[in-house]
């Protein structure tokens, strides 16, 4: 008779959540970097897949309140953006901002969107608020190439500012990311904070030079203003789109220091409730 064979003792995969961690780990989120690349492009399908107009709506939105924002502030409460052509100075900013604005709302909302993924697999959850950032960059590219388009229209050309354009949308996202990461946190428990994310950028929208430009402000209130920290980047893409748009570089000390902060304790938060969100949500 022949001899049994050894039996083979299995292998166990072990996830441990205990034991110190740190708040950013990049080499595991590398290892994971062919799934960052896979959710933003399912992102990008689901997204505008069965829509009427598709990657047009990337472009409707920012142009539609470009269009509003110059019937009520140029036409009527006749604003003006100095040398340059109003629609042009708002519509630079009104880029900005809504890529700010759709990254912040998506990011909130990652983790919920993927609730099932969430409960059924082991992998960095600091990738589902990445990927929906990773995929809102395409709106702002398709909405660029109309705005390229429209300097061609009045003539206006561009400069070597135009490539610092990365580092505006890299400080947004930065923004964006920070802000989302805590509440996205927060939103797997009441889920009511993704109801709330809107009229904060509404709000904040506001209190930002995107309607009306910077020197709009009373010279008194300029510092506590500049305390913003998206004054910095909507300013600097201004500055890299527009010739001959003035630009101060004291406007970034705020806007680099909040958005640190803003990114520390967004994973802080993220970090500190995410071995429960599979439980949650």
């Amino acid at each position: 008779m022949a001899a049994r064979p050894d039996s083979v003792s299995p292998t166990w995969t072990v996830v441990d959540a205990d034991g110190a961690r740190t708040l950013l780990d990049s080499a595991e989120l590398w290892r994971h970097r062919d799934l960052l690349l896979f959710l933003a492009w399912r992102d990008i399908r689901v997204r505008y897949r069965q829509t009427l107009l598709g990657a047009a709506w990337a472009i409707i939105e920012p142009a539609i309140g470009v269009l509003i924002f110059t019937l009520l502030f140029n036409r009527l409460a006749g604003i003006q953006s100095g040398t340059i052509p109003y629609p042009l100075s708002c519509g630079a900013a009104m880029l900005l901002w809504t890529f700010f604005a759709r990254a912040l709302r998506a990011t909130t909302l990652s983790l919920v969107a993927n609730a099932s993924l969430v409960a059924k697999a082991y992998f960095p959850r600091l990738i589902l608020p990445l990927s929906t950032l990773l995929a809102t960059l395409l709106d702002l590219v398709c909405a660029l190439a109309v705005f390229f388009a429209l300097l061609l229209y009045y003539g206006v050309p561009v400069g070597w500012p135009l490539l610092t354009l990365p580092i505006w949308a890299l400080l947004a996202a930065l923004h964006a990311l920070g802000i989302g990461l805590a509440l996205a946190a927060i939103n797997v428990r009441y889920r009511d904070i993704s109801q709330a994310v809107p009229f904060l950028v509404q709000v904040w929208m506001f209190a930002t030079p995107v309607a009306y430009p910077l020197s709009a402000i009373p010279a008194r209130w300029l510092t506590l203003y500049s305390l913003n920290p998206l004054v910095g980047p909507v300013e600097g893409m201004r500055w890299a789109l527009l010739p001959g748009y003035h630009f101060d570089p004291l406007l970034l000390l705020p806007s680099l220091a909040i958005g640190a902060l803003f990114l520390f304790v967004g994973l802080i938060c993220f970090r500190r409730t995410e071995r429960c969100f599979a439980d949650i949500v």
